[in-house]
């Protein structure tokens, strides 16, 4: 062996111990404390990060509008919808023919020299070995290559990833409108935590001057042991009551301010309405049906999920086809004895699974099942919305008529308690029923707070259920304080029962779009060859004439304009429609053998 064959062995074995060295070294590394702690410090600064601070009382619109803007819930949606919008422009990419860039370099030992013997004789030529290569090869290639058929189901697969960007646009839609109701019923609990709890405290401190006073006679016998057990019996009820309303309380600010993305500590300041005014609604019943089967947020999810299982449809068609894939490359090889170094190719090859073809009949009669269990879901979940709008609105009205019951009662408590606080200053003997008075009175204003939270609730989960956006997405605001503006301007049309889309106007509402939506076919065309020029059309644009989707407002479309394409789109329509006939009668699948297939498998 030569020197160069020694070395190359010593450097084969060399990097055959390095890897398994490097293969060994790989063992579970559990966070220590300090990292954990670390982590847990960095993560504490950003959860609070870039939030405005609180200047003044908080009204509705406000604690609304900073939930919308920096609820931690509410951000996870957005960047799972923005994350869905990025991979349809990577999709584009994939549709795009591949493009590959080769470089090798290759060292033998010894030349790579031969012999020839002859055909017929079977005799070895006894010259001396010829060879025609280097010993030291390099080679590099730049190969484009563009198979059909990929892009055919590449194309249908972007489809359904576009899909999915709008399945998580509703999934964000669906959260804002929970997180809406959730601000709405947290706000009027912390109110009543607001404007209680000082009476709560100097009630309980009334009482318990009371109680120790009762203990006090009852020591030194100044009244009847019974009558003065049933005095403290009646007080210690009455700071029991109390007490259970200070527990009530406790938590509401916590919980509004966990929603608002402010620290739990926060000293919370609220802008109390004066007045508790029910919403006015008088859309009836069939209205509200109608209008939740077009904007509910969980059946326009379900619509998409149907329209991904359609395309699934279309992919399994697809495989069946043949494949064409066209190549094109510029080749470089400094081999010294080769008479031109640089040369072009260019070919084409045809190739077609038969297995796919063969194996077609259940790879369609499942696509096909997937469909009827879409359309299934989707019915089934209209039927959960239906039932939903009517539920929603008999909790509205059970809410509000609890309200006014409420109200009336605290109406009637207040005025007890101030004829028995007056009774008090004039007799000492009073002062249970004043403490019994005013502890009656405040739980009756707590109810009636907890049942206009209740009211609001109601309200909000109505709006929901309807699919009715407090914001649309078409509202952009720089700041906490305009987008409180703008939701107050809203909850004041809501008060009117007055929804995003009046009545008698559009009577479909434009869904929140991302950019990529804007490049889904129109009905009636063939989806892969107006992908394909709607595709090359915007590729070759200059940077600047095509819009970039912002991920703060994925809802700016791109607006494309097909007449351009309608013609070549007529003339191969019947082509596509007929290939995809043809494959489907061939293979036995057309509707009536579906159908049958279908329910056989049932």
């Amino acid at each position: 062996m030569s020197f160069s064959g020694f070395r190359a062995g010593r450097l084969l074995a060399s990097v055959s111990l390095v890897a398994l060295l490097a293969a060994c070294a790989v063992t579970p590394e559990p966070f220590t404390k300090d990292e954990l702690a670390a982590q847990a410090k960095e993560d504490r600064a950003d959860m609070f990060k870039g939030g405005e601070p609180l200047t003044s009382a908080l009204t509705v619109s406000d604690a609304i509008a900073r939930a919308v803007r920096y609820n931690l819930d509410k951000r996870s949606k957005m960047m799972d919808e923005a994350l869905a919008l990025g991979q349809t422009d990577v999709d584009r990419w994939d549709l795009l023919p591949k493009l590959t860039a080769n470089a090798g370099y290759n060292e033998r030992s010894e030349p790579n020299s031969t012999r020839s013997r002859d055909l017929y004789t079977q005799t070895t030529s006894t010259s001396n070995p010829t060879y025609s290569a280097d010993r030291f090869a390099k080679t590099a290639d730049l190969t484009m290559s563009w198979n059909v058929l990929d892009f055919g189901l590449t194309y249908y697969t972007a489809k359904a990833n576009a899909d999915r960007a709008l399945v998580a646009t509703e999934r964000r839609r669906k959260a804002v409108h929970n997180l809406i109701s959730e601000v709405r019923f947290a706000f009027w609990r912390a109110a009543a935590y607001q404007t209680l709890n000082g009476e709560v405290n100097a009630a309980v401190a009334e009482a318990k001057v009371a109680l120790d006073k009762a203990r006090l006679v009852e020591r030194e016998n100044l009244k009847a042991p019974v009558e003065s057990l049933r005095y403290q019996k009646s007080l210690l009820e009455t700071l029991r009551q109390l007490t259970a309303i200070q527990q009530e309380l406790s938590t509401a600010r916590i919980e509004l301010a966990a929603l608002i993305n402010v620290p739990p500590g926060t000293d919370l300041v609220l802008n109390v309405p004066a007045d508790m005014k029910l919403p006015d609604w008088q859309m009836g019943l069939e209205r509200m049906e109608e209008t939740a089967f077009v904007n509910n947020p969980d059946l326009r999810e379900q619509g998409y999920l149907t329209r991904i299982a359609l395309d699934d449809t279309k992919k399994a068609i697809i495989r069946m086809l043949p494949g064409v894939t066209f190549t094109a490359s510029r080749n470089y090889d400094y081999n010294s004895f080769l008479m031109d170094n640089h040369w072009y190719e260019a070919g084409a090859k045809l190739s077609w699974n038969l297995m796919n073809v063969i194996s077609g009949h259940d790879a369609l009669k499942y696509a096909d099942a997937n469909e009827e269990t879409a359309k299934a879901r989707r019915l089934a979940l209209r039927m959960a919305v239906l039932a939903q709008v009517h539920v929603s609105e008999r909790q509205f009205r059970n809410a509000s008529s609890q309200f006014t019951q409420s109200d009336d009662l605290w109406k009637v408590d207040r005025r007890l308690f101030e004829l028995s606080d007056a009774k008090a200053a004039n007799d000492a003997s009073g002062i249970l029923e004043r403490v019994a008075g005013h502890a009656s009175a405040i739980a009756s204003q707590l109810r009636r707070f907890q049942t206009y939270a209740q009211v609001e609730q109601a309200y909000a989960k109505m709006q929901a259920t309807l699919g009715d956006d407090l914001l649309p997405d078409s509202v952009k605001a720089a700041d906490v304080k305009n987008l409180s503006i703008i939701v107050a301007r809203r909850l004041e049309q809501w008060g009117k029962g007055e929804m995003a889309i009046p009545m008698g106007a559009e009577e479909t509402p434009v869904a929140p779009t991302p950019a990529m939506d804007a490049a889904a076919p129109a009905k009636g065309t063939p989806d892969l060859l107006s992908g394909m020029v709607r595709f090359f059309q915007d590729g070759l644009k200059q940077p600047e004439e095509v819009a970039t989707p912002s991920v703060s407002a994925p809802q700016d479309a791109i607006k494309l304009s097909p007449s351009s394409q309608v013609e070549a789109r007529d003339q191969l329509s019947g082509m596509f429609d007929k290939a995809f006939r043809f494959l489907k009668d061939g293979l036995g699948m057309d509707q009536g053998a579906r159908s049958d297939d279908l329910a056989s498998a049932r």
